[in-house]
């Protein structure tokens, strides 16, 4: 064999069409050439998918150049990338329940605040200095934090004093927590599928 012909073809051109199809890898230089004498010409198997019209590779060619239409993907063929697919969509529904807010009864009722991640850093900062003078200094009247109670619409600043703040800080890891809990549950969910079907059926 002519292992420099591999992914090559010997083909026959017949007014525009494919007389003949020989697989290159098969014959010696010497033999290519005395086809190329016939009128074969060397095509690449690139060149070859465009020739037959299968360049999106719809069909498959056998060794011989043959052409037959492509079987459909199995269930099982099409599983991982479904799986992938759907574990995507759950590591993005987690970081939305992160950082859709969250409820804090820190206030003395309970209050739904931001729980994006430049409020999740304001407030981890503010955090580390609730027992300093800088704290007492710049919230003399409690640290000023936007939520919405119980039963409103519309976003109302709540003071919260030094204990309040670690309050409002461990209902917020409490809600981290328990989405990144739920995300789990999810992704064990989905890569326990045995179908795609089962994995379609998963509802975020």
């Amino acid at each position: 064999m002519n292992e420099q012909r591999q992914n090559q073809y010997l083909v026959l051109p017949d007014n525009g069409q494919r007389k003949d199809t020989k697989l290159a890898v098969e014959y010696s230089e010497e033999q290519i050439a005395d086809y190329m004498k016939l009128g074969y010409v060397i095509v690449n198997q690139a060149d070859f998918n465009k020739l037959i019209g299968n360049a999106d590779g719809e069909y498959l060619i056998a060794d011989d150049g043959s052409v037959y239409p492509k079987p459909a993907p199995t269930d099982a063929e099409l599983l991982p990338a479904a799986k992938q697919k759907k574990l995507a969509e759950v590591t993005q529904w987690t970081a939305a329940n992160i950082t859709g807010g969250f409820v804090s009864s820190a206030s003395g009722e309970p209050v739904r605040y931001d729980s994006d991640v430049d409020t999740q850093l304001t407030m981890q900062g503010i955090a580390l200095n609730v027992g300093t003078p800088l704290f007492a200094e710049k919230y003399p009247d409690g640290c000023p934090v936007r939520g919405v109670a119980e039963g409103k619409d519309s976003k109302a600043v709540y003071l919260l004093s030094p204990q309040q703040v670690m309050q409002w800080m461990a209902d917020l890891s409490m809600h981290i927590g328990s989405c990144k809990q739920a995300g789990w549950q999810k992704q064990a969910e989905v890569n326990a599928c045995k179908t795609v079907a089962e994995v379609d059926a998963i509802k975020l």
